[in-house]
């Protein structure tokens, strides 16, 4: 009876550290790329175990740099008492800078934690890191005037906002040049002979929105538009199909329907499209983010690109900045304008 290979014995940092001729310390510290080991020590390291296929602990890692390696996403979300529904970003949104923040982080072997937030405060986030249950968190879908950010700066708790920033304060944010985009789309829709438009907000509650009210109105002359009449579409298709609803009751419709995002242009055309009015030959309606949405509505929808991938990359690059000890600015990326079939 032919006897069983005997299992092979495990390969642990004493084996690399016999193999290579120093101290277990010494292995750790080379292969956490610790700076006090030299580059040659830490290449030789690393070569001893590849050949005997060592896999080095991410815990043991962690313990050594007293650091978790994880960096938590804060997302909102709210349960509708009546309705039961579950209120939070788009999903597509987060899932695109989701990915993003990973890839950026994965090189450098951090890992992403999702951090639900039904309410934490300032103390609940600032105790997941001093426990280094997370060593930094980048922020999704802040509303104006949330404390949480000053409260963990004061604690020297790292953070990067992601379509947020505080004024006044040199807190990193990745957030979208609106200014550009809203140029790109007045110099599209004075080319089309548009002369008059109305504007469909966004949620005041939201810095952005707030923004591009003022961008809006500011850029608007400059391009020889009016601005005719200004609702709120609240970032959502109920919102905006509500604002279409009274613009077509407050008689002739503007040449355009400017739109603060894609939900919103949705219900604005379900609106016109039910009171028999065609897009675009009767009105031009432009969008905001640039998601599946835009294409699957007929007409499919002019809209600026609002990059969520890149962003989430920049957020991620800024997290690994802040955890070198550096100190990143916030950044704007501008979005892209897709002229489709709705203006």
């Amino acid at each position: 009876m032919a006897k069983k290979a005997r299992p092979r014995a495990k390969v642990t940092r004493l084996t690399v550290a016999a193999r290579a001729g120093l101290s277990p310390s010494t292995v750790s510290r080379a292969l956490a790329d610790h700076p006090g080991i030299p580059e040659s020590t830490r290449r030789r390291v690393k070569a001893v175990a590849k050949s005997l296929g060592y896999v080095p602990s991410d815990l043991g890692r962690s313990f050594y740099q007293k650091k978790s390696f994880r960096i938590g996403v804060v997302i909102p979300f709210k349960r509708d008492p009546a309705s039961g529904r579950l209120r939070t970003i788009l999903s597509e949104y987060f899932s695109k800078t989701l990915f993003g923040i990973i890839h950026a982080v994965d090189p450098a072997r951090y890992t992403v934690n999702v951090i639900a937030d039904g309410g934490l405060d300032a103390g609940a986030l600032a105790a997941m890191a001093l426990s280094h249950s997370v060593d930094g968190f980048v922020f999704l879908g802040l509303r104006a005037g949330d404390g949480r950010p000053r409260a963990l700066h004061e604690k020297s708790i790292p953070f990067v906002l992601i379509h947020h920033y505080e004024a006044g304060h040199p807190f990193p944010f990745v957030d979208i040049d609106s200014e550009s985009g809203y140029r790109a789309l007045f110099t599209h829709l004075a080319s089309k002979g548009v002369k008059d438009f109305a504007w469909i907000a966004g949620d005041p509650g939201y810095l952005d929105a707030t923004d591009r009210d003022r961008i809006v109105e500011r850029l608007a002359p400059e391009f020889g538009l009016t601005l005719a009449r200004k609702l709120s579409g609240r970032y959502s298709r109920r919102g905006g199909r509500e604002a279409g609803e009274a613009l077509l009751k407050g008689g002739r419709l503007p040449h355009a329907i400017v739109c603060a995002n894609d939900r919103s242009a949705y219900g604005v055309i379900e609106a016109l499209r039910a009171a028999g009015r065609r897009v675009p030959e009767d009105v031009r309606v432009t969008a905001f983010d640039n998601n599946d949405l835009a294409t699957l509505v007929t007409p499919a929808l002019t809209t600026l690109d609002n990059p969520f991938f890149e962003i989430g990359r920049l957020a991620g690059l800024k997290m690994l900045a802040l955890f070198r000890g550096e100190m990143p600015s916030g950044e704007r990326v501008k979005p892209t304008l897709i002229v489709r079939d709705s203006a």
